[in-house]
């Protein structure tokens, strides 16, 4: 009896191992489909064609790996469901099985054996590269002018997320800008700390699981300003400025991001007579954002 009890006792539990907790990152507009993060199921790497039961409190559907990256696996169900009977964010288990779970009541082995999942948030390491065009501009002391106004900017960033939508970006920026006057060339360099809070929208399904993001980004740091041979320099704001990209995701977890951005500064420079000047900008630009996971 007691070898008995043993036996049924590793099965469960070993059973209960076979068990994973995954979060639904999307959910397709026809509702056959979904999202998940790329994971294993007892140790076991999902390809391909696998298929697989997915369970939440009162319901159980199988489904097969369509599309699988590094990052990301697209599932397509299988059983007589109308829909996708999940939403986005929501907590459900995937288990290595072509049989419904009903009698196994996954749920509360997961509670049991898991408790209450914890999200395991991605790191990642970023290249930026930006092209900016000068919208507006005006210095303390001067006529308003129109200026042709150009510049390129590379930004190191650490990005964070918090949960499946946001996250946060801290970097270091280096801009170069050059206003073209009819009589001279003004060369305007910077070097901010920069910081971003974004929210990325569910991935779309049907477009190669890209995600459209909204971003509002801050930065503080120095500046220099050449006028021929008179230079200024002090302390630049990057004020609150909007971003709007789209992020595709690529193999080996990385990703590529093309961005659209308006960017507010104010620099505050002063030169060696002590006489100081306030500049305010405003630059469009876009860019290309390459990300690693870490």
């Amino acid at each position: 009896m007691k070898v008995l009890i043993l036996l049924i006792s590793i099965l469960f539990i070993s059973n209960s191992f076979s068990y994973e907790l995954i979060v639904v990152q999307g959910v397709s507009k026809e509702k056959q489909t979904f999202v998940t993060r790329n994971t294993e199921i007892g140790n076991k790497n999902i390809f391909e064609g696998k298929r697989a039961t997915f369970t939440s409190e009162n319901v159980s559907i199988i489904a097969k790996a369509i599309t699988v990256t590094r990052e990301f696996i697209q599932w397509e169900i299988l059983n007589d469901f109308t829909d996708v009977p999940f939403s986005q964010g929501d907590i459900v288990t995937i288990y290595d099985s072509r049989e419904y779970l009903w009698a196994l009541t996954p749920e509360l082995a997961k509670k049991k054996y898991f408790g209450k999942i914890k999200y395991r948030a991605q790191r990642s390491i970023e290249a930026q590269i930006f092209f900016s065009r000068g919208l507006s501009e005006s210095v303390s002391g001067a006529e308003a002018q129109n200026v042709d106004r150009g510049g390129l900017q590379f930004e190191f960033a650490f990005k964070h997320e918090l949960n499946t939508s946001f996250s946060l970006s801290y970097g270091i920026r280096y801009a170069r800008d050059i206003a073209n006057l009819p009589e001279v060339s003004i060369i305007n360099t910077r070097l901010l700390g920069t910081f971003d809070l974004r929210y990325y929208f569910p991935p779309l399904l049907d477009f190669y699981n890209a995600r459209i993001a909204l971003a509002m980004g801050l930065g503080y740091g120095a500046t220099r300003t050449e006028v021929d041979s008179l230079i200024t320099a002090g302390n630049a704001v990057l004020l609150p400025s909007p971003k709007i990209s789209l992020s595709f995701p690529l193999e080996d977890n990385k990703e590529i991001e093309v961005v659209g951005a308006i960017d507010s500064l104010r620099l505050d420079e002063s030169n060696a007579e002590g006489d100081d000047f306030t500049t305010n900008l405003s630059n469009s630009k876009a860019g290309i954002i390459y990300r690693f996971n870490i």
